[in-house]
């Protein structure tokens, strides 16, 4: 199910598109019902009705747990990739997603940057700005230390959200400028001189800026998927439903012949909860985060081997078969 041409030249001209029906809508429920554990101990329903019973609504932010971290932990388990829960962690291996993120990066060989899990808790919701025209940005700097590139198709990096429920307007669905992805070079050194760009990717007041578009909710279905550019500026808006929360399992990637400079991940340092998914994964996944491909010369029968005896049960057999054939 690849894109089509249409949604793909909507894809290059505005810089993200909404995907519908990518994923099984029973898949991401299960996924979404793990997901409110990790951040409630419990679900959303029985959080809401826990807190209107003694008034007291928790935050649940995540806690960093250090500079390479992206997303931290909470007190009830790790929303960080993989989390270690399957029906969370398989989500990565649905081929017509990878296909697709294939397609909007231009390029089969994709690499991991980083993937965590996204929620907005609607009673304690604080992750927005004062003012409709505050708090847009590029999200650019998470993965890569330099500015944005004319080159948007090579030197920027894709963000997906899968929508693990259904985002309607009242469910602080994020805001995104149209073709902002294309503009942001032409613009920066104006919002620069005018002190209207903070830090590495922040526009103080998009009033200031009337080449852009209007924002458009990024509102979507279960099931659904958004690709978004990182040059593309977006923003967070408040939730018009305090009764609701909003969910994505996120992940970020870039071509691998751009990854060297394009890539932050905390994922190679955390063994615990690495190792056992390389263990299980598929090599088609493994490619993502550096792992060379089958038929590869670096699996020789003596790198196998070692593979074996690092990874205890892999399932070698696809790496075996260019041996066998003596290609």
């Amino acid at each position: 199910m690849p894109l089509t041409k249409e949604q793909l030249d909507q894809f290059y001209r505005d810089g993200f598109i909404i995907v519908d029906d990518v994923f099984d809508k029973k898949d991401v429920e299960a996924a979404f019902i793990e997901m409110e554990k990790i951040f409630y101990g419990e679900s959303f329903k029985e959080y809401l009705a826990r807190s209107d019973k003694n008034g007291i609504a928790k935050p649940v932010e995540p806690k960093t747990t250090g500079a390479v971290s992206h997303y931290g932990a909470t007190q009830y388990g790790r929303p960080q990739f993989p989390t270690g829960i399957e029906a969370l962690d398989r989500l990565i291996e649905n081929d017509d997603w990878l296909d697709m993120y294939e397609q909007c990066l231009g390029t089969q060989d994709l690499s991991y940057c980083n993937g965590h899990l996204f929620l907005r808790s609607g009673p304690t919701d604080k992750r927005h700005a004062e003012h409709s025209w505050q708090g847009y940005h590029i999200d650019n700097a998470t993965n890569t230390f330099l500015p944005p590139h004319r080159e948007t198709g090579l030197y920027n990096y894709v963000n997906s959200s899968i929508y693990l429920h259904d985002v309607p307007e009242d469910c602080a669905p994020m805001k995104i400028i149209p073709g902002s992805h294309r503009q942001i070079m032409d613009l920066l050194p104006k919002l620069i001189r005018d002190g209207n760009w903070v830090g590495r990717g922040e526009i103080k007041d998009i009033r200031k800026v009337p080449e852009f578009a209007l924002p458009v909710p990024a509102t979507g279905k279960v099931g659904s998927v958004r690709f978004n550019s990182s040059f593309g500026v977006h923003a967070a808006i408040p939730f018009e439903n305090k009764r609701r929360q909003r969910g994505y399992s996120t992940f970020s990637f870039c071509r691998a012949d751009t990854s060297q400079w394009i890539k932050l991940s905390n994922l190679w340092r955390e063994q615990e909860f690495s190792v056992p998914f390389w263990k299980n994964t598929t090599p088609r996944v493994r490619s993502l985060f550096g792992w060379p491909k089958p038929g590869h010369p670096y699996y020789t029968a003596e790198t196998l081997n070692l593979l074996g005896e690092w990874y205890p049960g892999i399932d070698l057999t696809p790496y075996q078969d260019q041996l066998r054939t003596g290609e």
